[in-house]
C-alpha cells in the first residue's frame, strides 16, 4: 500500500479508527474494508466521497458537526470536496468513483 494521503489525515478527523487521538465513534471510512486500496487508500480513505454515515465537519464538508453524512447531502457537496478534488488529481486516469454503500438499516 502507498503512504497516500486517506480523508481522516487531510481533515485531522478524530473518528477514524487510525487517528492518533479517537474521539468518539468511529467514522465507517476507517471501518469499510471493502473499498480498501481503491484510489490507493486505506480502507474508503480515498473514497470516502461513497459511504454513507460520515462523521462530516463544518471545516471538512461544511455540514454542521457531526450530523452524519446522509446520500442524499454526499450527491450534493462531495463533489465540490477539496480532498476528493486533490484524490482525482493524484490518481488522473486511474480515479475510481466507484458507488455509494449503504449503511444497514
Amino acid at each position: 500500500m502507498s503512504n497516500k494521503m486517506n480523508c481522516w489525515d487531510h481533515f485531522s478527523c478524530p473518528r477514524s479508527r487510525f487517528s492518533q487521538k479517537p474521539d468518539g465513534s468511529h467514522c465507517p471510512v476507517s471501518l469499510i474494508g471493502v473499498y480498501h486500496g481503491v484510489n490507493g487508500g486505506v480502507n474508503a480513505g480515498r473514497a470516502c466521497w461513497n459511504i454513507e454515515g460520515t462523521f462530516c465537519s463544518i471545516s471538512a464538508c461544511g455540514n454542521p458537526p457531526d450530523q452524519r453524512g446522509i446520500i442524499g447531502f454526499k450527491e450534493n457537496h462531495c463533489d465540490r470536496c477539496e480532498f476528493k478534488a486533490r484524490v482525482r488529481a493524484e490518481e488522473g486516469n486511474t480515479f475510481q468513483e466507484d458507488r455509494t454503500v449503504r449503511l444497514p438499516e
